[in-house]
């Protein structure tokens, strides 16, 4: 039964097109004269429309387009101008400081000109390509002057790391107007550059509302060839550094602070063999077995079980050969 009413609204499907075809003009036609079937126009966002710069600095001039149709294109000129500087995504002019920021299915279609200049100051629009007149309109203040220096990046990370390990050292870089364009990292000189069959990864996200730029990178497997200096720098040339070794513990030795015991039985031991060295300067067999005598005396007392039968064993050796030779 499904099988045949599917075959009969396909047949009569092949029989509508000529006249749905008029059916929905005239569905479109009334609906427009009744008010049903209403166009939209695009509508702009609420953006800054005044941006300032230092001379030098990365300028980001924002259009945000609510409702553009699919045969609409966003233009972005200088009213002083007769020439558009983009079309789309398209770039007309020649300055390589010039570019449109545009992500697909986003609203944005930011004009961005890096290293701003004097020249670049004025009045720019953004233009719907439409019969209506839709314009947004930015003016862009350029300063003579190169931007203010301040410490604007960070590195965050372990110092210390063991073999085989995850390494993770994180980089904040803020901007003076926006966040910078790019952070690179360095070790020992050397750019560090995402590897994935080393599991070298590198991880970058921007945050618009504190003008940052954040980057992690990660190094899945530590070894010993990754300890050294790390450099992050941003595009802007701020720059900072950390130190961090890998600590081979399972195959190095253990090496740790002596105990207040053994720093003071160490330096009596030392005393009274200095000072039986002055009192018998003659003796020097005598002082050398003495000076074993104690050796093994030092151990007797740090030693376990085991160890303490053989140190007496051995001290009373050394005291019979001492005997026999006075």
């Amino acid at each position: 039964m499904l099988t045949r009413t599917f075959g009969y609204l396909v047949t009569w499907y092949n029989l509508l097109p000529p006249f749905a075809t008029i059916y929905y003009i005239l569905y479109i036609m009334l609906g427009v004269i009744h008010g049903t079937i209403t166009y939209r126009l695009p509508e702009y966002c609420d953006t800054p429309s005044n941006v300032t710069c230092y001379k030098g600095d990365r300028a980001i001039l924002q259009c945000c387009v609510k409702y553009l149709g699919t045969k609409q294109v966003v233009i972005w000129k200088k009213v002083n101008e007769n020439f558009a500087l983009t079309y789309g995504e398209m770039v007309f002019v020649s300055d390589p400081d010039i570019s449109i920021d545009h992500l697909p299915h986003r609203e944005e279609w930011n004009l961005i000109i890096s290293n701003v200049q004097t020249r670049h100051a004025g009045l720019y629009e953004c233009q719907i390509s439409t019969k209506e007149d839709l314009r947004k309109y930015v003016q862009l203040n350029v300063l003579d002057e190169p931007a203010p220096r301040r410490d604007a990046i960070s590195i965050d990370g372990p110092q210390f790391v063991d073999k085989g390990k995850k390494l993770v050292l994180t980089c904040n870089a803020t901007g003076q107007m926006f966040p910078p364009e790019d952070i690179d990292w360095f070790k020992d000189g050397q750019k560090i550059k995402q590897n994935q069959n080393r599991g070298i990864s590198i991880a970058k996200f921007r945050i618009a509302k504190t003008k940052m730029l954040h980057s992690q990178m990660e190094i899945d497997k530590a070894d010993m060839d990754d300890k050294g200096v790390y450099i992050c720098r941003s595009s802007d040339l701020a720059i900072t550094s950390t130190n961090v070794i890998v600590l081979n513990g399972k195959n190095g030795p253990i090496i740790g602070p002596r105990s207040p015991d053994e720093k003071y039985i160490e330096s009596t031991y030392l005393a009274e063999t200095n000072h039986m060295k002055r009192a018998n300067p003659n003796h020097s067999d005598t002082s050398a077995s003495t000076s074993a005598a104690c050796n093994l005396a030092f151990l007797l007392q740090n030693g376990n079980t085991c160890t303490n039968l053989l140190t007496m064993l051995c001290c009373m050796f050394v005291a019979l050969h001492i005997c026999n030779r006075t």
